[in-house]
């Protein structure tokens, strides 16, 4: 026994003199303090002295208290070597402006950016039946003008700044989220001000607000994501706001008048129901000057009483069930189960969402393994959980992808049999450490990413301020695995929850499908030679109006390279002769249409319009006003005001674009690489064409280009929504069936021709471009075209200075997907340090390429003893 004691005294003091020194050492880093056996010997020594071999009652006691002491040793290594790395992330400064308006001001040096988002504590939730939607519909608005700037004044002064400026809609909270450089964060402070509390609703603007969120709302209503939710929500929470979609329904927007927007805008969006945080590289204390600077001078305003939510769980386990419509797969269906769950005030709060977590929200979670196990695997594709809360209550969602063979009701049960073994039994220590460390170390990498941060946290904000979400995190920290089996106990053991299912449509006979067909299609060609494309849908009410006009950089000609895109703006910005000039603009505002007549050279997502194979103008409209907007759109083609005014403007702008398109590394070693693919360029990588030849175009060049290139038997026109078939074709005749310009103008096909094949390296010298306050590139291009009768590859680097001297070592780019180029081709980013043989190409290139006897190895490069400029040859590169 004498023996026993003493490797357990031994034990427990070496335990103990280890937990304490962890703990130092992760709050103070300092390495591991020794001698710790010495002192535990001596205790062992006087003990042996003191009470013999004979007490064994008392060495019983001693045993028992050692078990009881590692117990609690753990318990506490535990949470403080967690609680050391959460501090880490709650280092905030919590004050409130006189108006009552929260402010959360936490620094992040790491980057010189600040991110500002400001949380209105209002969403659908304070809507009724018939103004659903109103208050995403009013976050929209927000953004097309206040009492001292226009819609383009505030996306004008952003872009100036450099700023980014956006906003999200919940069922409890609006976030506005400005993130700007910290030289301009009061710029930016002043404008998302100005949206907050100024604001005019402009009436001009509402229509076409009204357009793009009945679009909104058609996009994913027919996905099987949006339909499972939606149902689930109109059965889970019947009868309170929550049932509502956040966006509305096309119904309610289409009817939704300006006057109860603007009545729902004055009564929420007042200071005192706000909370703004701060985030990013400042000083606290310049930070709360400008703070109340900005935000300080608005009055606080009167709220209407909180009204408090509740739910009933259902007394009877019922499954209520549903059928998808249109793109619902019809080899799924889609179960979900929810269960209530007490507010985030609750005591069990946090017990709870480890409690989610470790029934369904990881991988080894108790649900998904459960159902990876035979015979049970081939009931289910996937299944989650997940937890959501406001002020009132919070929710437990169980939702799993079935395959259509599945028993829905037998999955049902093995899921609640689940759910049940979480209240009779604990999660290991280890597990919840880990899930804690991990929940920490997520909340650093959040804060590096400033805006989303805000945006991330604005639950908590919303349902109870910085109070709230502090208090979270720290009684996180703090949860035992007996706690968690405690809650699902209290909380689930004995409720019953909602079961919904939606299943795929039962197939109808094919007479009975044919006669229910909502989608058509029709095709034909009009005696001019326009050709059309009509495809009736009659579950969006939005119509979408492409016309195209073909051959663009041919009908251009090399000498004129550019012409199209001055054409493109004259025909919006100079008007038609029934609409000249603005009058034209206003006609589309007032019907909430769209019109796109050009590319967008900030957003690098839609360049596949951009092309030299064809030009267009896209326009969306709801279908109320689709013959005014066809009409309008007609008037463009047939009747354009091609005035001087209209085009000096245009001719500057792309001279403008053409300069920028000569100093960006992509376009120039996109130009490079077509002009060696072709014999002769028809015009890809040049659609600006040159700065020089587009200074010698004139007015009249581009009136008689109109004539050629937007003649009909050049045009295709499609036609797509809520349209039947020969309405749309009797108003396509009626506004395009006439004849215009040079009617039955054509051209012959494009032959492409292509230069020998050759392994060689193509090398630009290019400016200096400035990318940022603190950093400066130079760009070089390197292109490689192998022996392959399908593809080429254009190779492009970027090349760091510092302290304003070409020196450094090439910058590493990441492997991108690999990009279609037409006619043949794909477009890699080029990482200097890797060898040519890293490359994944296709296999008919990897067949016929060497590739891998001309490694390119990382180089220091230096610039050439003589600059060159333009697409010669430069001399002197080394490397």
């Amino acid at each position: 026994m004498s023996y026993i004691l003493k490797l357990l005294l031994k034990t427990r003091c070496l335990q103990g003199n280890t937990q304490k020194s962890i703990i130092k050492r992760s709050r103070n880093e300092v390495p591991l303090k020794k001698g710790g056996e010495g002192g535990c010997q001596k205790a062992y020594e006087k003990r042996k002295i003191l009470y013999g071999n004979t007490i064994i009652p008392l060495v019983l006691a001693i045993l028992l208290s050692f078990w009881i002491g590692c117990h609690f040793c753990y318990a506490g290594s535990h949470n403080d070597r967690i609680s050391s790395l959460f501090q880490e992330t709650q280092q905030a400064s919590v004050f409130y402006l006189d108006n009552g308006m929260e402010v959360i001001l936490i620094e992040n040096h790491a980057s010189p950016m600040i991110a500002a988002v400001t949380i209105v504590k209002t969403g659908s939730r304070h809507e009724d039946e018939a103004s659903n939607g109103s208050a995403h519909f009013l976050e929209h608005l927000l953004f097309n003008g206040t009492k001292t700037r226009t819609q383009k004044q505030l996306y004008d002064e952003m872009d100036y700044y450099g700023g980014y400026n956006n906003a999200h809609t919940g069922p409890d909270y609006t976030n506005y989220m400005i993130l700007m450089p910290k030289e301009y964060i009061a710029r930016g402070m002043d404008i998302q001000v100005d949206m907050l509390f100024n604001s005019t609703l402009p009436e001009e603007k509402f229509e076409k607000e009204r357009g793009i969120v009945i679009e909104e709302i058609g996009k994913g209503a027919d996905g099987p994501g949006h339909q499972v939710n939606n149902h689930f929500q109109r059965v889970f929470y019947a009868d309170t706001p929550y049932e509502r979609p956040v966006l509305g329904t096309v119904s309610t927007i289409s009817h939704l008048k300006r006057e109860s927007v603007w009545a729902y805008y004055r009564t929420w969006y007042v200071p005192n129901n706000m909370t703004l945080m701060v985030i990013g590289d400042f000083s606290p204390q310049d930070m709360v000057k400008l703070v109340r600077e900005k935000y300080g001078p608005y009055p606080a305003g009167p709220l209407p009483e909180h009204k408090t939510i509740t739910l009933d769980s259902p007394q009877k386990l019922r499954m209520i069930r549903a059928q998808g419509m249109d793109k619902f797969p019809k080899d799924r269906q889609f179960l979900t189960l929810g269960y209530i769950l007490p507010p985030p005030v609750s005591d069990d709060f946090q017990a709870l969402v480890l409690l989610t977590e470790f029934l369904g929200g990881r991988e080894n979670a108790a649900l998904k393994t459960f159902f990876q196990q035979e015979p049970y695997k081939d009931l289910v594709v996937t299944i989650d959980a997940s937890m959501d809360f406001n002020r009132d209550f919070s929710t437990l969602q169980i939702s799993a992808e079935l395959p259509i063979s599945a028993d829905a009701g037998r999955v049902v049960e093995l899921i609640t049999q689940t759910v049940q073994g979480m209240t009779k039994k604990t999660v290991p220590d280890s597990e919840v450490e880990s899930t804690l460390i991990a929940r920490v170390t997520h909340e650093l990498y959040l804060q590096e990413s400033l805006h989303y941060y805000g945006m991330m946290k604005s639950g908590y904000l919303a349902a109870g301020g910085y109070t709230l979400l502090r208090n979270y995190m720290d009684g996180l920290m703090k949860v035992t695995p007996q706690e968690i089996q405690k809650a699902a106990e209290k909380y689930l053991k004995t409720q019953v929850p909602v079961v919904t299912l939606m299943s795929p449509l039962v197939e109808k006979t094919p007479v009975e499908s044919s006669a229910q067909s909502v989608n058509q299609y029709k095709m034909e060609t009009l005696k001019n030679g326009l050709t059309v494309v009509v495809k009736e849908n009659q579950d969006s009410r939005v119509i979408g109006i492409h016309l195209l006009a073909k051959d663009r950089s041919l009908s251009e000609g090399k000498e004129k390279w550019g012409m199209t895109e001055i054409l493109q703006r004259m025909l919006l910005d100079g008007g038609t002769t029934a609409h000249p000039d603005d009058v034209l603009y206003q006609a589309f505002e007032s019907i909430g249409a769209e019109i796109k007549v050009c590319d967008d050279p900030s957003v690098p997502f839609d360049d596949y319009y951009h092309t030299p194979r064809f030009a267009y103008l896209r326009l969306k409209v709801i279908d109320a006003f689709f013959e005014k907007g066809l009409n309008l759109l007609s008037e463009m083609i047939l009747q354009p005001n091609l005035t001087e005014k209209a085009f000096a403007e245009a001719k500057k702008d792309v001279i403008t674009l053409s300069a920028n398109a000569g100093m960006s590394t992509p376009k120039v070693a996109e130009r490079i690489f077509y002009d060696n693919l072709f014999k002769e360029n028809p015009g890809f990588g040049r659609l600006f064409g040159d700065a020089k030849q587009l200074e010698r175009i004139q007015l009249k060049d581009v009136q008689d280009f109109h004539k050629k290139f937007y003649n009909p038997a050049n045009l295709l026109l499609v036609i797509s929504g809520n349209i039947p078939i020969e309405k749309a074709r009797s108003l396509v005749s009626q506004y395009f069936g006439g004849v215009w310009g040079e009617a039955g103008c054509s051209r012959q096909p494009l032959h492409r021709s292509f230069s020998p094949w050759a392994l060689r390296y193509v090398k630009r010298w290019g400016n200096s471009n400035r990318i940022s306050p603190w950093r400066m590139y130079v760009r070089s291009e390197m292109m490689i075209c192998l022996p392959s009768t399908s593809w080429r590859i254009s190779l492009m680097t970027g090349l760091p200075l510092t302290s304003g001297r070409n020196r450094g070592l090439p910058t590493a780019l990441a492997w991108d997907s690999i990009n279609t180029i037409a006619p043949s081709g794909i477009a890699l980013p080029w990482a200097p340090d890797r060898k040519i043989s890293n490359v994944q190409l296709p296999a008919s290139v990897k067949r016929s390429v060497p590739y891998g006897k001309r490694p390119l190895k990382r180089k220091r490069c230096k610039r050439p003893s003589t600059p060159c400029w333009g697409d010669g040859a430069c001399a002197g590169w080394t490397g």
